[in-house]
């Protein structure tokens, strides 16, 4: 199904007009390799990258990507492997980053390091990796300031934002070891700010109080903190922020069993005891000078 150049009976133009015909009957057929093949040689490398990126041929759509440097195809392939699983594939991610700086599509490579850094915080709780992650993002709008205006200009603040609040917290824990007061006031001052997530966790700067507090064998504090991060969020899972050492040694010390998840919540009653709301019942618990200072 190829066509010669230099055909006596076509012109070059109605041979490529040809060839991205039978392109075109090659994609409703499903063959999209042989689609990339014809559209290609039409002089068609959109509509080629575009038979590929149907074909999900992930090798090739790096390769053609590589071979044709055309800055729409950089991006093509680029969007295209935000799609696969690029959070356990290095390679995968490097030519993420490679395919947009070449297609100097700088907001959509800060979008992706923005989401590298999300993925860092929610995976793997590494505000340090996040941190770089974020940093990169900002060179990047920096950059694309010039071209782009005033949203560009809004993100750049926003992150820079989110680049402070995340600094915060690694020094503060960084800084505990030497002078665990200090670090617990800043989290407590984090916890004050009314943007905090989606730059740091809530849970995680709840988390570190109650194992400070728990450590100190200071329960009602730990549990103070823990019931107020509940209160906040009702859905959350505390085994994703607190040790499930420190939730034991707190819930003994309150005569209360949590159950991972657990969405219900313990309040004061007027008599000063910790009751458990369950579906319907109740249970009483263990009074506050019970709990450890």
């Amino acid at each position: 199904m190829t066509v010669s150049r230099g055909s006596a009976h076509l012109t070059e133009v109605e041979r490529k007009e040809l060839l991205e015909q039978i392109a075109d009957c090659c994609m409703r057929q499903g063959n999209y390799h042989l689609a990339t093949k014809k559209y290609t040689q039409a002089g068609k490398k959109g509509h080629a990258m575009r038979a590929l990126l149907k074909s999900g041929d992930t090798e090739k759509i790096v390769f053609f990507a590589g071979v044709s440097r055309q800055r729409d195809i950089y991006v093509m392939a680029a969007n295209y492997l935000q799609s696969l699983d690029w959070r356990k594939d290095p390679e995968i991610m490097k030519n993420i980053i490679s395919f947009y700086t070449k297609g100097r599509a700088l907001d959509l490579l800060a979008g992706f390091y923005e989401a590298c850094a999300q993925v860092e915080i929610d995976d793997y709780q590494n505000y340090e990796k996040a941190f770089g992650a974020l940093s990169e993002a900002c060179k990047c709008l920096n950059k694309a300031k010039s071209r782009s205006g005033d949203e560009t200009d809004q993100r750049f603040a926003e992150l820079t934002q989110r680049l402070a609040l995340i600094k915060r917290f690694i020094q503060a824990r960084r800084l505990y070891e030497e002078d665990p007061a200090a670090a617990v006031l800043e989290c407590e001052s984090l916890l004050e700010e009314d943007d905090l997530d989606p730059a740091v966790r809530v849970g995680d700067v709840f988390g570190f109080l109650v194992e400070h507090h728990c450590q100190h064998g200071n329960y009602q504090k730990a549990w103070a903190r823990l019931e107020e991060m509940r209160r906040l969020y009702p859905s959350v899972n505390v085994s994703l922020y607190v040790s499930q050492q420190s939730l034991e040694a707190l819930q003994n010390a309150a005569g209360i069993r949590l159950r991972p998840g657990d969405a219900t919540h313990t309040h004061r009653d007027t008599d000063n005891t910790l009751t458990h709301n369950g579906e319907d019942e109740e249970e009483e618990v263990e009074e506050d000078e019970n709990l450890d200072d």
